[in-house]
Formats: structure tokens, sequence, C-alpha cells
């Protein structure tokens, strides 16, 4: 049995905005696309608006208001997911579980992405000098790599700022280095990125980094088509 989890949380003056629908959505696209044991989980406070069958976390709240100067306040600021690394993580996530961020489609089976005999791994960071790792997915055995949760401190999170772009994804690079297993093109996980703008990617999820989620696409290119088909725009008046 794999924890298959998300993080909800509000965070006011984010660059995006995070519903109770976005987290359901996802939710229904990890169980059309996941055939191997499995169950969904959100980690939030505010379990308001999301679908009773999913299953709440109340998040530690370690690292939750600690902030890496060098990632403004605009930025997703994450450090509270650091709590994943605790060696005693099992009993609040489970013995093996992924985290995924919401700002997903989901267009394929995730079994062969899943289904590994690695402790650890993690979605192939876009630029490798400065983001080897990043944060959209990440797969653990509780307790791997517990040094990310124990070796913590506010102060050399400042310093990894200053190597690695981002805020938990900058801390992770800095206290693991290079080497890890990635998920990256080769195993159908890639990024929303002009360059499939003029075609249909070939792929099982889709990431969206930046300043566009998936519920904001409209333009008209090949790429946002598919975007819209698989993902739809309910939500997007309430974004």
């Amino acid at each position: 049995m794999i924890n298959v989890l998300c993080w909800y949380w509000r965070q006011p003056g984010g660059r995006a905005e995070y519903l109770p629908e976005h987290v359901n959505k996802w939710a229904r696209m990890v169980r059309a696309n996941l055939s191997m044991p499995h169950r969904i989980s959100c980690v939030t406070h505010t379990p308001e608006g999301i679908d009773s069958s999913i299953n709440i976390i109340e998040p530690p709240t370690d690292f939750e208001d600690v902030r890496i100067p060098t990632w403004n306040d605009k930025k997703p600021q994450c450090l509270r997911r650091l709590a994943m690394f605790a060696p005693d993580a099992a009993k609040t996530f489970g013995n093996r579980f992924v985290c995924m961020d919401l700002d997903t489609v989901i267009a394929g089976p995730l079994d062969p992405l899943f289904d590994i005999p690695e402790d650890f791994a993690m979605m192939e960071g876009t630029a490798p000098k400065v983001r080897p790792y990043n944060g959209s997915m990440m797969l653990m055995t509780a307790g791997a790599r517990s040094q990310v949760y124990t070796e913590f401190t506010p102060e050399r999170a400042v310093l990894a700022g200053k190597h690695f772009l981002g805020s938990d994804q900058a801390w992770i690079a800095f206290s693991l280095g290079w080497g890890e297993r990635v998920w990256n093109e080769r195993d159908g996980a890639i990024w929303f990125s002009p360059r499939y703008s003029m075609q249909v990617p070939k792929c099982r999820v889709m990431f969206f980094p930046g300043n566009i989620k998936p519920w904001q696409v409209n333009g008209s290119r090949p790429l946002d088509r598919w975007v819209r088909e698989r993902y739809g725009h309910k939500v997007m008046e309430a974004a």
C-alpha cells in the first residue's frame, strides 16, 4: 500500500491560489491512473471542501514559518514539507509514500513511476547546476534521507539558497548533492514548456512549476488544447 499525497495550504500574496477543487481534481486523476494498492491523502489544516474520500493528514508544523531570503514570498514557501524526511515520518505519512504537487496533469499510468525499488526518488530539476531536483513529485520509504530533516537549520537554509534555487528543493539539493534517482522525460514525467507547444506531448504526468497553472491554460496551440482536454477548466472561474 502506497500513500499518494498532496499538501494544501494558503499562502497570502503567493503567485498562485489553490482551492479545494484542485485537490479533488488531482485525486480523481490519481485514481484514474494508478492500479497498484494505494491511498490518497491531503496534508492540510483546512479540509473544508475536500472530498470525503480523501484521507486528511494534520500537517506537522516543523519549519512552517522558516523562509529562505533568496526565495521571495510570492513564490511557494515549501519548507514545511521537510517533515516528510523526519526519522519517524511513517507515523504521519505511512511507510511508503509519494508527494505530488496540485498543479499537475496526469495523462497516463503512474504505476511504472511508483513501483520502483529505490527508497527515494524525486523529479529532476529544470536547471541541473542550480536546481538538480524539483519538489513537484517525491517518493520515499519513510525514514530515507533523514539527514534532510535532522541537519536542517534556518542558518544552513540561507546558505543553501545561495547555491540552489527554491525553498525546500534548495535545501534538499544542498543536503543530498547530486546523484539521487530522478524522474524525467525518459520516464514520461515532463514540464509544461514551450518546447512541446506545437505537439501533443507523450507523457504520464506534466507539472507546472512556473506562473501558469493547468486551470489557466487557454491558448490555441496543440499543447494548450491537450492540457484542457485532460485537465478540464471547471475551476477556472473560481481560481
